[in-house]
């Protein structure tokens, strides 16, 4: 018997936003920095916060390449929660979810769905955390999830 599974993707906006401010605010720097003199124009790549710039630049690339390579999923199944990548999977049982805590972030107001999911996991110390809004269809996710603590509740 096949299990009906909600596949969530990662999002990678906040990697394309960033690296986009990151690149137009380091040509805007070199263009300002420049100089024109007798008939030649030299641009500031010489400047340590061209350097600066390009280190973040390089830094926001790898962490963007990073996850899309590594493709990160949000799994629910009937049975069990399941955090998958291209390379290893890790599996939560629903028998194994001793609460289940849906709140909202007060940092991130200015975004649509801003909630975290906790969930505390026997046999566990830590909490798993799952920021909604980092993932794509976050309603349909915070619904799923909602659906998942009331049966958790029976």
């Amino acid at each position: 018997m096949e299990q009906a599974e909600n596949v969530f993707r990662r999002r990678y906006d906040v990697y394309y936003v960033t690296l986009l401010v990151y690149v137009v605010f380091a040509v805007l720097y070199i263009l300002l920095t420049g100089t024109v003199t007798n008939e030649t124009v030299a641009f500031g790549f010489r400047d340590p916060v061209v350097y600066i710039i390009g280190l973040f630049i390089l830094i926001t690339g790898l962490a963007l390449l990073s996850s899309v390579v590594r493709n990160p999923r949000l799994v629910l199944t009937e049975t069990q929660i399941v955090f998958r990548t291209r390379f290893r999977e890790r599996a939560v049982q629903h028998a194994q979810i001793t609460s289940l805590v849906i709140k909202r972030e007060r940092t991130r107001i200015n975004e649509g769905s801003s909630a975290v999911v906790k969930i505390r996991v026997r046999d566990k110390r830590r909490l798993v955390r799952i920021r909604v809004a980092n993932y794509e269809r976050d309603r349909e996710l915070v619904d799923a999830f909602k659906a998942l603590k009331n049966r958790l509740r029976k």
